[in-house]
């Protein structure tokens, strides 16, 4: 009989019943685990002692490196004097002399991620170095979770094969299977999609299943916000698109949510006919496609026979996916007549883990990655144990279970019949499990151990590496990390030479690297190939935009804009802006009524006030307080616009508004419109107003420079106004603030025009505006500039490839 110590008390009754005069028994107490399921490793001894015959301690261990089994010992005897309360500070400074590191290793890193890849370089280094085959690796881990991602994405950049244990990974946890199984879930449901489900729907619309991106989600959401007309948020739009037939959008503005929407649809059309979760599962699987259309199962069948990485992703996706179907099959034949959400409810909620009957593919030449349970019994040359993190390892977690056969095993083991009591002698016990867990994990190793945990702002290691960190270094991990080496890829070597290559200080370190870097291409390398540098080829052209014999047509309000930042204006004008801002269309707003007193005089505030109300649910998308409160402002700007109206036609002849003016100044055309061209009524001269509802400037400085104000005299004085008389006088321009937050309310004027120095600006403008190249400025505009995740001049758009 094997494995005694995972013994229950009934199984040792049935034992002692059946046991022959040739009995043979081996158990080891330090390597109980089973706990959870009624074993009993503390009365192992006396379970023994019942059995006539003689005992005989095994001392040798034939398995590991004889520095394994000193660290071994030094850790058991450490667990053994180690309570949960006792300060890891009161171990010896040196317990056993210090391991070589080619044995024993133990790393501290400063996040999950730095941890999987400190691994991956470990293991790819014993591979190419010391001849390591992979399959006599392997990664143990607690229990599945986030470390098995974080090294499934390590390894897969690194080229490390890799077989994940069947119970290492939890079948609904899989990238590749959850889409598939929420979109069943939602065909399956009774009740509609809220709110509270967009996470797990922006989740589906973002994978392979829906093929969105966040920047493709975005524009939807706008687009929807454009067209609403009842207090329904954006969210509550796009959730009610995927499950309704038709959408207040073009479908082909809605792909990803088409995508679902269609999937959803046959999966209800699937449940019409059959209630079997295989059936619904392989409809959709069937019917699901990719943005460009292609079928996901074509897809990922023709990227795993390609190979490569993105192969070696698709190959196990589609196992995960083979998974699937036959726990689902096995499902159906065992529960003949359940509800199909019965099988969903299992893997999501309950978290079953991949079934292991299931036939899976075995290769020879993969590391391991597997749990500390499953790992038992099983031995490698070199074992890397991880995730030794506060709260993880060791689970101090209670397992109840629905008829509490731990709290029975206890009350038998103890005599205890106080349920308080009973649960805390089980609590205590559990820490003792953990430590023979993480024991029988560390044993597994022959040749070579490394032991990792990482400390980030929300997980620290815990108590268990701390200790096992004194005994191999001698001190406390406080302050110290272990450092990153180069992985040792292909990608990364050609990333040093290339970084050595730039920073060399001497031309025979130059040339050496350049060598280095051209055997590599030559040999088939296509990073080392200088053509596939990033920022290495010349510019696809350096031409002007615009040739010397073309037009370039110029607004007024595009001459400020190319003043501030002459590359703002170039993305802008190539299309490198958003949709109206509410800003935008509030302005848009204010001067169409404003422009409406030219028809009608007598047109009142109050008249204006009811046609803005009316009109503000489309001008304004926002929802709540604040969208009444921005219509409260937007009356006020509308109250002040009539209040001056009043007071300035006592001076002032209104002549035209929105009056569209072109002029043509050698390849230079100035086209453009002014809000209001007045006259005034004993001079008979003209003045330019412009309104303005954004933030008010009050330098009179900065109004005497504006081009924008410049740009309309110049077109009134260049004879731009058809209809005007060739030879008039003009007394200037000036800018109507309307968001003054004070009770005054009067332009802001700009003096009358030199215009052969305009002419001269404007000209030199429309030359630099047709120029091959825009420069950046640095100005007040830039934290709202839309365009600043390009501008090389902010963080967000400084190039990676710049020393």
């Amino acid at each position: 009989v094997d494995e005694f110590q995972e013994s229950d008390h009934a199984q040792r009754k049935l034992l002692k019943l059946l046991a022959p005069s040739d009995l043979i028994i081996f158990a080891d107490p330090d390597s109980a685990i089973g706990r959870f399921r009624g074993a009993d490793p503390d009365g192992l001894v006396a379970s023994l002692e019942t059995f006539a015959g003689e005992s005989i301690i095994l001392h040798d261990n034939f398995r590991s490196d004889p520095t394994i089994v000193n660290l071994l010992t030094e850790v058991a005897k450490s667990f053994r004097q180690n309570s949960p309360t006792r300060s890891r500070n009161s171990l010896p400074d040196q317990i056993f002399e210090a391991p070589d590191p080619e044995l024993i290793n133990i790393a501290k890193l400063h996040s999950r991620s730095e941890s999987a890849q400190y691994i991956a370089n470990e293991l790819r280094a014993a591979h190419l170095h010391r001849a390591l085959p992979w399959s006599k690796m392997a990664v143990i881990v607690r229990s599945p979770g986030a470390d098995i991602s974080a090294l499934q994405r390590a390894f897969a950049q690194s080229g490390i094969p890799i077989a994940v244990d069947a119970a290492a990974l939890a079948l609904a946890d899989n990238p590749a299977v959850k889409p598939l199984l929420t979109i069943a879930g939602i065909s399956l449901r009774s009740e509609p999609l809220n709110a509270s489900d967009w996470p797990v729907l922006e989740e589906l619309l973002l994978s392979e299943f829906g093929g969105a991106d966040s920047l493709e989600l975005r524009h939807i959401r706008l687009a929807f916000a454009k067209v609403r007309t009842d207090l329904r948020s954006t969210t509550e739009m796009m959730i009610e698109a995927l499950t309704e037939p038709t959408a207040p959008l073009p479908w082909e503005q809605l792909a990803p949510l088409k995508r679902i929407n269609d999937l959803i649809r046959i999966g209800r059309e699937v449940l019409t006919r059959s209630s079997d979760i295989s059936d619904l599962l392989w409809a959709i699987w069937q019917a699901a496609v990719n943005y460009e259309g292609s079928r996901l199962s074509y897809l990922w069948r023709e990227r795993a026979l390609n190979g490569g990485l993105r192969g070696a992703q698709a190959d196990r996706d589609l196992d995960a996916m083979s998974q699937l179907f036959e726990s689902a099959h096995r499902f159906s034949e065992r529960n003949l007549g359940a509800n199909p959400a019965l099988f969903i409810t299992q893997l999501t909620n309950e978290r079953i883990q991949s079934d292991v009957i299931t036939a899976t593919a075995q290769r020879e030449e993969v590391v391991t990655i597997t749990t500390a349970h499953s790992a038992k019994g099983v031995e490698w040359d070199f074992v890397v144990v991880t995730g030794l993190q506060e709260g993880i390892w060791p689970n101090l977690k209670a397992r109840g279970s629905l008829l509490g056969s731990e709290r029975l095993v206890e009350a038998f083991r103890t005599g205890l019949t106080n349920r308080s009591e009973i649960s805390a002698s089980a609590a205590a016990g559990l820490v003792e499990d953990e430590r023979r867990l993480l024991y029988v994990a560390l044993s597994r190793a022959r040749k070579k151990l490394l032991i990792t945990a990482f400390a980030e702002e929300d997980s620290e290691p815990s108590r268990y590496f701390e200790e096992i960190f004194e005994i191999i270094r001698g001190h406390s991990s406080d302050k110290y990390f272990t450092p990153m080496n180069r992985q040792i890829t292909t990608q990364a070597l050609v990333a040093s030479l290339r970084r050595e290559l730039l920073t060399a200080q001497e031309a025979s370190s130059a040339g050496y690297n350049a060598q280095i870097l051209r055997t590599l291409g030559a040999a088939g390398v296509k990073s080392a190939d200088p053509t596939s540098w990033l920022g290495s080829l010349p510019l696809s052209s350096d031409e002007p935009v615009a040739r010397d014999d073309e037009q370039v047509y110029i607004s007024p309000s595009s001459l400020s804009s190319f003043s501030d930042c002459g590359l703002k204006w170039f993305l802008e004008r190539a299309g490198a802006k958003d949709a109206d801002t509410d800003a935008q269309l509030l302005g848009v707003s204010i001067h169409f009524l404003a422009a409406q007193v030219f028809a009608n005089p007598d047109l009142t505030f109050e008249e204006a006030k009811v046609q803005l109300t009316e009109a503000w649910p489309v001008v304004n998308q926002n929802i709540g307080w604040f969208k009444d409160e921005q219509l409260k402002e937007a009356l006020r700007m509308l109250e002040r616009f009539f209040e001056w109206d009043r007071s300035n036609r006592k001076r002032h002849e209104l002549v035209a508004v929105e009056k569209d003016f072109e002029v043509t100044l050698g390849r230079a055309v100035l086209r453009g419109s002014v809000d209001r061209l007045e006259r005034d009524s004993e001079s008979g001269n003209y003045f330019i107003v412009d309104l303005k509802t954004g933030t008010p400037v009050t330098s009179k400085n900065e109004i005497e420079e504006n081009k924008q104000l410049s740009a309309y005299q110049l077109g009134l004085l260049a004879g731009g106004f058809s209809d005007l008389p060739q030879e008039l006088s003009l007394d200037g321009a000036g800018m109507l603030y309307l968001k003054k937050k004070t009770n005054e309310i009067a332009t802001i004027n700009q003096s009358p025009i030199d215009p052969a120095a305009v002419e001269a600006e404007l000209r030199q403008t429309a030359e630099e505006m047709t120029a091959a190249t825009f420069t950046a400025v640095i100005n007040d505009r830039c934290s709202s500039c839309q365009v600043r995740a390009l501008c090389p001049l902010q963080s967000e758009g400084r190039s990676v490839i710049e020393p």
